[in-house]
């Protein structure tokens, strides 16, 4: 069976460096059915302890368009199973959760639960307030969530939350053009392709008009570039164990050596495309595959596709009828084929008028929410439960082995910020650097050697005056 390695880029001693990169999906979530809200047989129902009135508070961004909305369906349908426990929401924006719950953790007043990036796990376990849910979950039930993806809500041994969804980002395409030229599309999906086949594929799309190949890369989304199309090129951390930037290795002048072919054979652009225009850019015809990609976006095909048809306005402007394709990151000499995921999670929070009865509570919500609220298996991500089978868009991807890089030891994260502000290379926070290198291998106009140099003078300098003396 194929290999495909899902590299979460949680960064080695550099704990959090990501938190708040890329951009959510605003595509909808599906309300949950009859069946989906019903409670698993499974569930532990409240102990004699828990039976007196008691709330729950959630704190939770907008993880897809309409999960907030979800989210108070959710909670009244819990309340229905249980009259005794009321659950509260929170809601925050991605600009602000991060540290709204950051704020509210240090002074004792963090929420019962809170959705959070695997890669923010460590500040929370160093604050002293994740709770080991291992202590209020029975191992049975425990065991029936995918082992991987508990991976990235573990630290150091001990597991903090439960996974809320587990997705792949990889690129995306126009399946019908792409089977028009004779490309054999399933054949890819299923066995992968290197480079070079890529830029045959891509060569053969590029016509008047359309790109046969464009990636947002510009604002918010420049270093998705690197992370998701770089992991073809075997870019699977930014640092290393010693702190070194990886950037500086031969995998990255790899991937700029193939943004500048690309961009300068005319397959790709040579400007920087938003977030918001890749996908309209191939459901209009000017691109045939682009990038980033999630296999939900084959939901936004469907929807764009059934307008076109009742010809009700609501269709994306100018765009055409086709189907959609989920591709595997093409593999660069030789490396092994890989692609980027994201983990999203539930934890229990611990404050100061955190008791076990409302620790029991907590776990049991959010057992429910992860288990019959269906938001992972609707959304097309790999199934948070080995008792779930695959979605179809992920069908190829049955079987895969998940490898996680170990996150920071809780007692680093605070040097490693320390150390992060000194160089002042914050990857998440400002997006000069990634940019840096993207218009390297787009213009040619500064060496990779240039750029190392810099980088390293800086990391180096931080190391040094941060160092416990």
């Amino acid at each position: 069976m194929k290999k495909i390695v899902t590299m979460l880029l949680v960064v080695v001693m550099v704990l959090g460096l990501f938190a708040g990169c890329g951009t959510k999906t605003a595509d909808e979530t599906k309300a949950p059915t009859a069946a989906a809200t019903a409670a698993p047989a499974a569930t532990e129902a409240p102990t004699e302890a828990k039976a007196e009135p008691d709330t729950i508070v959630i704190m939770a961004p907008p993880v897809t368009g309409n999960y907030l909305t979800n989210l108070k369906t959710w909670a009244d349908d819990f309340h229905a199973l249980y009259p005794n426990l009321t659950v509260e929401i929170i809601e925050t924006s991605w600009g602000d959760h991060n540290d709204k719950l950051s704020t509210m953790a240090q002074a004792g007043e963090a929420p019962d639960i809170a959705e959070i990036s695997s890669n923010a796990l460590g500040t929370y376990v160093e604050m002293g307030v994740a709770i080991d849910i291992a202590q209020y979950m029975a191992a049975d039930r425990l065991a029936d969530y995918d082992e991987n993806a508990l991976k990235y809500l573990t630290l150091e041994g001990t597991t903090y939350g439960l996974p809320l969804y587990l997705t792949i980002q990889s690129i995306g395409a126009n399946k019908t053009m792409m089977e028009g030229l004779g490309i054999d599309v399933a054949k890819i999906q299923k066995e992968g392709w290197t480079y070079e086949e890529f830029l045959d594929v891509i060569k053969q799309g590029t016509k008047d008009g359309c790109y046969g190949f464009v990636f947002a890369n510009s604002g918010v989304t420049a270093s998705d570039m690197l992370y998701i199309f770089g992991a073809g090129a075997g870019l699977s951390n930014t640092f290393t164990p010693e702190l070194k930037y990886t950037f500086t290795s031969e995998n990255m002048l790899t991937l700029l050596s193939a943004i500048e072919e690309m961009t300068k054979s005319g397959y790709m652009p040579n400007f920087g495309v938003e977030a918001g225009q890749r996908m309209v850019m191939c459901q209009t015809g000017n691109a045939m595959i682009f990038g980033k990609a999630m296999p939900l976006f084959e939901n936004n095909f469907k929807k764009n596709n059934a307008a076109l048809e009742a010809n009700d306005g609501t269709a994306v402007e100018n765009s055409q009828k086709m189907d959609y394709a989920f591709l595997p990151v093409p593999t660069m000499d030789g490396c092994e084929e890989s692609c980027y995921g994201t983990v999203d999670g539930l934890i229990a929070m611990r404050n100061k008028n955190t008791t076990d009865d409302k620790k029991l509570a907590a776990m049991l919500y959010i057992k429910w929410l992860t288990e019959s609220s269906n938001f992972a298996y609707d959304q097309g991500g790999v199934p948070v439960l080995k008792s779930q089978e695959y979605p179809d868009t992920l069908k190829a991807f049955d079987g895969i082995d998940l490898v996680e890089d170990a996150p920071a030891p809780a007692e680093l994260a605070d040097l490693a910020t320390e150390v992060q502000q000194e160089a002042e290379l914050m990857l998440n926070a400002d997006q000069t650097h990634v940019m840096r290198v993207v218009e390297a291998g787009i213009n040619g106009d500064e060496t990779l050697d240039d750029i190392v140099a810099d980088w390293n003078a800086a990391w180096d300098a931080a190391v040094d005056a941060c160092a416990p003396q």
